[in-house]
């Protein structure tokens, strides 16, 4: 019989039947005027979600390739930027820098550790001759499940009087963490579909600062598909500059319209709480979390492996049995942890699923947890917040 599944990895995350039902829409002409409304729409939701009043531009693409367009569209053979690193993803972006020719500042941390504000600035502080044109870094690093500080980092920016961007990678936390992009001084954010925003993969969103389209000016790295001021010009038509993926702006509509339902101060609020049952419910199983105290993801939760307990016969249990799907570790990490994400579309009752089917697996692989110990976190977590 067909039952529910829990498709729980640090993203694509599960779609809800809402978004489900409107990406079944028949297409419509992409140079019509249903197109120019739609694509209007979505713009004017993404930027109540990203909480700004700068440009939004989107490309049909992963996260990934919404890095490499920040990259080719700001950056020239030799500039010097920084870039944080303490993870795979957070390394992706340096990787696709030097790719280009360009000069990366690299602050080096170990896995599951947060890069802190004031190492920022004593980068910036060595920087007498303001060579450093930008600071680039992950508000959410799903390798690990840890989560920066961008708020105070942009603070400390600002304090500063260096005048290197901001760009921040939201892929992973956008219409799930609280991140204000404007406030905060954030020069460009990157996002994706297939996570706070509850989409398949293939659309990536971006906004832009009136700060970074100066720096467009003098980019001299090749881009065509990636070129911002391309891009710009056809948007302010309402329309793409090549064929647009009409179906996922369908749903990112519904999914805009969902988010502005519940607050986007609640969502942030939901995702919070989902996080803390989460990790309580782990850590009453006797399990210890990877991510530096304090700095815990609220998107997906890291979680070292028991001694004895092999991942892989974990997870083909975890998913057999139970129809819960989580992800392990990346690279250095792969068969150390296992990584539950819980956003986009979570709520209280998933985390009764999922925490205890997580508790009956590792069970039934002899580690030694009073069973109902996870639910027991749970309620007492939901009981604190929400009675």
């Amino acid at each position: 019989m067909e039952r529910r599944k829990y498709l729980q990895i640090p993203g694509p995350t599960n779609v809800p039947n809402r978004i489900l039902t409107t990406l079944s829409k028949p297409l419509i002409n992409h140079r019509g005027p249903e197109f120019e409304e739609l694509l209007t729409n979505c713009v004017n939701g993404l930027k109540k979600v990203f909480r700004t009043n700068n440009d939004i531009l989107m490309f049909p693409s992963s996260g990934s390739g919404g890095l490499e367009s920040a990259i080719v569209n700001l950056f020239s053979p030799g500039d010097t930027i920084v870039v944080a690193c303490h993870g795979l993803f957070s390394e992706r972006l340096a990787l696709i820098a030097e790719r280009y020719g360009v000069n990366t500042i690299k602050i080096q941390k170990e896995w599951g550790k947060a890069i802190k504000a004031e190492e920022i600035e004593e980068v910036l502080k060595q920087d007498v001759d303001k060579n450093i044109k930008a600071v680039c870094l992950p508000q959410n690093e799903t390798t690990s499940g840890i989560s920066n500080d961008i708020e105070s980092i942009g603070k400390i920016m600002k304090e500063s009087g260096h005048p290197a961007l901001l760009i921040v990678d939201v892929v992973s936390s956008l219409a799930c963490l609280p991140f204000e992009t404007d406030t905060w001084g954030v020069d460009v954010a990157i996002t994706a579909s297939q996570k706070g925003f509850m989409l398949p993969p293939g659309l990536s969103m971006i906004s832009i600062s009136e700060r970074a389209w100066k720096l467009t000016e003098e980019s001299k790295l090749p881009k065509w598909y990636w070129d911002y001021k391309a891009v710009r010009k056809k948007m302010e038509e309402q329309q793409l500059p090549y064929t647009p993926p009409t179906t996922l702006l369908f749903g990112l509509k519904e999914s805009l319209d969902i988010l502005e339902e519940e607050g986007i101060e609640n969502v942030w609020n939901r995702h919070a709480l989902m996080a803390q049952a989460t990790r309580n419910a782990a850590k009453a199983m006797g399990l210890f979390l990877f991510a530096e105290p304090g700095y815990e993801s609220d998107t997906v939760t890291a979680i070292y492996m028991p001694e004895g307990v092999v991942f892989k016969e974990f997870s083909n249990i975890l998913k057999s049995k139970y129809g819960v799907v989580v992800g392990g570790g990346l690279q250095r990490l792969q068969g150390k942890i296992l990584r539950i994400g819980h956003m986009g579309s979570i709520h209280e009752l998933d985390v009764y699923a999922v925490m205890g089917a997580i508790e009956m697996s590792l069970f039934e692989l002899g580690y030694k947890v009073e069973l109902g110990t996870a639910s027991k976190a749970v309620s007492e977590t939901f009981f604190k917040y929400l009675i």
